[in-house]
Parts: C-alpha cells; sequence; structure tokens
C-alpha cells in the first residue's frame, strides 16, 4: 500500500475541518454582530498598509461604542 494510502481519514480531514470551523465561526459571529479582529487585520493590512493598527482591545472598545453610541439603534 502507498504511504498515500495508509494515512489515516482523520489526517486528510483535520485541515479542511479546521477551514470549515473557521468559516462557521466568521459566520456566526457576522450574524450576530460580534466584532471580527481577524477580519480587520486582514482589511488594514490588504487595503492600508501604512496604517497603524489597532490593538484587539482598542478595535472592540471602538466597535462596541460605535454600535451602541447610536440612539435607535437597539431592536429591543
Amino acid at each position: 500500500m502507498s504511504e498515500a494510502g495508509s494515512r489515516k481519514p482523520e489526517a486528510r480531514t483535520a485541515a479542511p475541518r479546521a477551514s470549515v470551523m473557521a468559516r462557521v465561526n466568521a459566520v456566526v459571529r457576522c450574524v450576530i454582530g460580534a466584532p471580527d479582529y481577524t477580519a480587520y487585520v486582514r482589511h488594514m493590512n490588504e487595503h492600508h498598509p501604512g496604517c497603524a493598527l489597532l490593538s484587539e482591545g482598542e478595535f472592540l472598545d471602538e466597535q462596541l461604542t460605535a454600535r451602541y453610541s447610536t440612539p435607535g439603534s437597539r431592536c429591543c
């Protein structure tokens, strides 16, 4: 049997499973309105490479302030 055929199925599916879980996590965060620091960093590096990045704490604080500082933006 070849080396590729001797690997366990779990070894071949671990990376795709992690990728799927990362995407599911991103979708859930988007649906519930949670800020995504990883997406922010990716966006800043791709589109604004010369700008300084906020720390994760600063990013979360800014996102939550922007979300809850607008009157009438809550559903309940």
